[in-house]
Formats: C-alpha cells, sequence, structure tokens
C-alpha cells in the first residue's frame, strides 16, 4: 500500500510541473499522418477480443487532413455473467474544430456522454470535457507531459483515476499503470506492458479523439502486437492479482504498412 501512495504522490508532483516537449504529441505534424478509411473492430479493440467478424468495422472520413466524422460503435453489455459484444453502423461520431479546441459529438449517447470538448495548448490537449444530452458536465481530464511520460488525471463526480504513459527511447508505449480512487480511497491498480512492435507506421495517429480505446492506440510511433496486465485490488490485499494477454497478428501490404480491414 506505501508503493501505491508514493505513486499517487508522484502524480500530484507531476501535475504541477510544466510541459515537456521532448514527446511529440498526436497533434503536431498530423497532416502526414495516415488516414485509414476502415478498421475492423478486432484490430482496434484493446484489451477487448471481439469476434472476427468481418462486418464489424469502423469507416473514417477526412477534410484537409483533419478527421470529421466515424462511424460505428461497439457496446458491451453483460448477458448472465458474460459479457455480449454488438455493434451497430448507424451510430457516429461528428468532430468540429475551433480555434485551440476540438469537438467531438455522438449521435447517440455513449454511456452517459453525447459531446467532449477538447482544449489543446501548444499543440497538446491540455484538458478535455464530457457532457451528457443536457449539457451538464460529467467528466474532466486533465493532462501533464514530460519527455517520456504522459499522466492524466480523470475526475467523475467521487471518482478519480490516475492514468501514467510510459515510453521507450524510440516513443514507443512500453507501460501505462491505472491507478482508480472513489471517495479518496485507493480501490485498483492495473498495470498494461506493451510488447512486439513492429516497424509499422500507427494509423491512429488522427483518431485518438473519438475515444479512450483509440487515445491508447494512438500513443507509440509504431504499433504493438500484444499486451499483458495485471489487476490489483487495493482494498483487498489478500486476493491474488488478476492477469490476462492479447495478442493480435497483423497482415502488412507491400510498403510494410498495416492492413486494417480485409475479409
Amino acid at each position: 500500500m506505501r508503493k501505491i501512495s508514493y505513486l499517487f504522490l508522484a502524480f500530484l508532483l507531476l501535475s504541477c510541473s510544466g510541459n515537456n516537449d521532448d514527446l511529440q504529441d498526436n497533434q503536431n505534424n498530423t497532416s502526414n499522418e495516415l488516414e485509414p478509411s476502415k478498421i475492423w473492430t478486432y484490430y482496434a479493440e484493446l484489451p477487448t477480443i471481439t469476434m472476427q467478424n468481418p462486418d464489424w468495422y469502423y469507416q473514417f472520413s477526412y477534410e484537409n487532413g483533419l478527421l470529421k466524422r466515424m462511424n460505428g460503435r461497439l457496446s458491451k453489455i453483460n448477458n448472465s455473467g458474460s459479457d455480449l459484444y454488438l455493434f451497430s453502423h448507424d451510430i457516429f461520431s461528428n468532430v468540429s474544430y475551433s480555434g485551440n479546441q476540438i469537438v467531438v459529438e455522438h449521435s447517440q449517447n455513449d454511456g452517459e456522454i453525447k459531446k467532449i470538448i477538447y482544449t489543446l495548448e501548444n499543440g497538446k490537449v491540455e484538458k478535455s470535457e464530457s457532457f451528457n444530452e443536457y449539457n451538464d458536465l460529467i467528466i474532466t481530464k486533465i493532462f501533464s507531459y514530460e519527455t517520456d511520460k504522459i499522466s492524466v488525471h480523470t475526475k467523475r463526480y467521487t471518482f478519480d483515476t490516475y492514468d501514467y504513459y510510459f515510453f521507450d527511447s524510440n516513443k514507443n508505449l512500453i507501460k501505462s499503470e491505472k491507478l482508480e480512487v472513489s471517495s479518496n480511497i485507493q480501490t485498483k491498480l492495473t498495470t498494461t506492458q506493451f510488447l512486439n512492435f513492429d516497424q509499422a507506421k500507427n494509423p491512429y495517429k488522427k483518431l485518438y479523439i473519438v475515444n479512450d480505446n483509440f487515445f491508447v492506440k494512438s500513443l507509440s510511433s509504431n504499433n504493438y502486437r500484444k499486451i499483458t496486465y495485471t489487476t490489483q485490488y487495493l482494498q483487498y490485499p489478500e486476493l491474488n492479482p488478476g492477469f490476462g494477454n492479447t495478442e493480435w497478428t497483423y497482415q502488412y501490404d507491400s510498403n510494410g504498412q498495416l492492413i486494417l480491414y480485409h475479409q
């Protein structure tokens, strides 16, 4: 428990520090980034493993090098104690840009969230605010940057989440730590390792704003093909940590780039 407390303190200290430009953000130099038109859910989801259904894919459209729309949403429901996944092509997200803000509006609520407003400073996301259909503020995220780390503090009612993303010298995401806090009580710590990177360009760089999953996928220079993760329930130290892993087998085109949709 003492180790987790030090981790919590480290985040607070980091949040007070200034941004470091050595770690390039997702918004800079996006004109030269890839613009995928379709991505199969089986490849896109983390750490969820979905069925290899060729009809389950996201579609994207761009304008002047900027993402303007995403069609498709994967939903998870609990069915008699097991997870059931559903996909709809009819649900979409529109993206607009104004000054230092990016607005993502969902055609249907994603959970409670109808709209997300991102505020940028010096080309980096500084804050995001999520609103429900009544325009009530539900979630606030504050982003902090270091040379080889990004930290995100998420506030939702009395729940806080502290996410830490760690990078290697190749600017690839190698580890994340997710600390969950409820009413100032630390409840869960999830540690994820990202492994087996390829040399292909990351196709998610322009997609980081549409949901949390694509944000994580966008962070690396290249593409990880395996993750392992452990979960510790901090209020029950007598329990063994949970663990799991996910691995993808990708296909590549003649230029060595990822093929993200195929039948």
